[in-house]
């Protein structure tokens, strides 16, 4: 849930469907607002502000338009975030089937 890559039709169906999950990436995402206070204290402070939506808005105020993408599945990417087909073989050897 914590991922920044996902799309509208996710983060829809999931305030939709998953109320207390929605709860839980609303919360993250308002904890992230002005990064680590770990870093912070650590003299590593982050500019700016930070949000999980693309569209650089806290995710409970981001007007969500979940659009059709064919052949696309929601996430970050094959071998990142869980988003279709399970990647097999033996990755050692760069295969991958």
């Amino acid at each position: 849930m914590t991922c920044p890559f996902h799309d509208d039709g996710f983060w829809f169906a999931l305030r939709e469907h998953s109320p207390h999950e929605w709860a839980d990436a609303v919360a993250f995402d308002r904890s992230i607002r002005n990064g680590s206070a770990r870093a912070t204290a650590d003299g590593h402070p982050l500019r700016g502000q930070f949000v999980l939506h693309r569209q650089r808005m806290p995710l409970d105020e981001v007007q969500l338009r979940p659009r059709p993408q064919p052949g696309h599945a929601p996430g970050c990417g094959p071998w990142s975030c869980p988003s279709g087909e399970p990647v097999t073989g033996d990755a050692g050897r760069g295969e991958v089937t």
